[in-house]
């Protein structure tokens, strides 16, 4: 169990900066995710970490040790990657104790000793009995259990996860996110995973680091990221919402009423910020919207308008609803009986309404 410390860490490419000043402390035993879109420097972070980057400014340490110079073997570190490498010529038990048997003599290991380990390993991912087989003869899901066995099996300090169930089927995906976090927590490894999915990162994740343009946004817990996001880039990146700019009528501490531009619309809602600035922008995310006023309360607003696009997904209709100038995504139930054109009342709770600052570019 290592605690993992980033202190002002950047790393640059030319005239690229991959990573700009990251200062991060992942704490033993987490499952800390760094979430991002493609190209925020989430990978680079996560190789500088490993080892397999050095950064041009800062210092990473595990625990108390300055690792910033260390090789990756000598990090104990172990890293699972998005397409899996796994030696196609060497059957499942030879991949899994492949790290093991070029660290023989390092490690002091017995023959018997690396075949037990090997054992462990495919039983805690559950792959017993496919000891035989090649990767070729394996589904994406198993290969990608095998992977894990093949980082789990050194028993590293650090475990490094790069998007690792990006190449399989969704139900697949939904599969290996349980195993990974059950495994996690059994063994209590301080874990590190990078995806772009947020899903994935809110489902599985102790914590997360929300990046962009190489920075660090936010970091918090699923929940307070989601309901509490500090900027309007991780209220647009995690999870979907409809964002309209408004202009403050006023505030109150946490209170504050917005007029949506270019309509005569006054939504309340909760104020991330005190003092807010004269431009501001409104999330409302589509699961806090209720149909009809009868559960409205004070503060609360009900809007009339028309459904012009409907999306029936199974669990819930996905529903697109304009109110005079403005578009309003709505998830309606499964069993309503609704048709384009038809009009709905909708309530939008103000306690759930988000108001942030207003940038052009964030």
């Amino acid at each position: 169990m290592t605690r993992i410390k980033l202190n002002s860490v950047s790393k640059y490419f030319g005239n690229v900066v991959a990573v700009d000043d990251v200062n991060l402390d992942i704490e033993k035993s987490e499952f800390f995710t760094i979430l991002g879109p493609s190209g925020c420097g989430k990978t680079t972070t996560l190789r500088i970490i490993a080892g397999f980057e050095v950064p041009d400014k800062g210092r990473v340490f595990f625990d108390n040790e300055d690792v910033t110079f260390l090789k990756p073997y000598k990090r104990q570190t172990a890293m699972v990657f998005q397409n899996y490498a796994l030696w196609p010529h060497m059957t499942v038990f030879e991949n899994v104790a492949y790290g093991l048997r070029i660290r023989k003599k390092e490690l002091k290991l017995t023959d018997e000793e690396i075949e037990k380990r090997v054992k462990w390993a495919l039983e805690l991912v559950k792959l017993v009995g496919f000891e035989n087989r090649y990767p070729l003869q394996l589904s994406g899901g198993q290969q990608q259990r095998v992977a894990l066995a093949r980082a789990l099996v050194v028993q590293p300090r650090v475990l490094l996860l790069d998007e690792p169930l990006s190449n399989l089927d969704a139900k697949l995906r939904v599969e290996m996110r349980e195993e990974l976090r059950r495994i996690q927590k059994s063994l209590g490894i301080t874990t590190v995973y990078v995806t772009h999915d947020q899903l994935e990162a809110m489902s599985m994740s102790d914590r997360i680091a929300v990046m962009n343009k190489g920075r660090i946004v936010q970091v918090g817990s699923p929940r307070e990221l989601y309901l509490y996001p500090k900027s309007l880039f991780v209220a647009d990146f995690l999870g979907r919402s409809s964002i309209y700019v408004g202009v403050l009528v006023d505030q109150r501490g946490k209170e504050a009423r917005v007029r949506l531009e270019d309509t005569d619309i006054v939504i309340k809602g909760v104020a991330i910020t005190e003092n807010l600035p004269r431009k501001v922008a409104v999330v409302i995310r589509p699961e806090v919207i209720k149909i009809g006023a009868s559960k409205a309360i004070e503060g609360d607003s009900v809007l009339k308008g028309v459904l012009e696009f409907a999306m029936f997904t199974g669990e819930k209709i996905e529903g697109r609803v304009k109110i005079g100038n403005i578009k309003l995504l709505v998830y309606l139930p499964n069993n309503l009986d609704v048709s384009i054109g038809s009009e709905l009342e909708l309530t939008i709770p103000w306690a759930n309404t988000i108001i942030l600052p207003y940038k052009e570019q964030d």
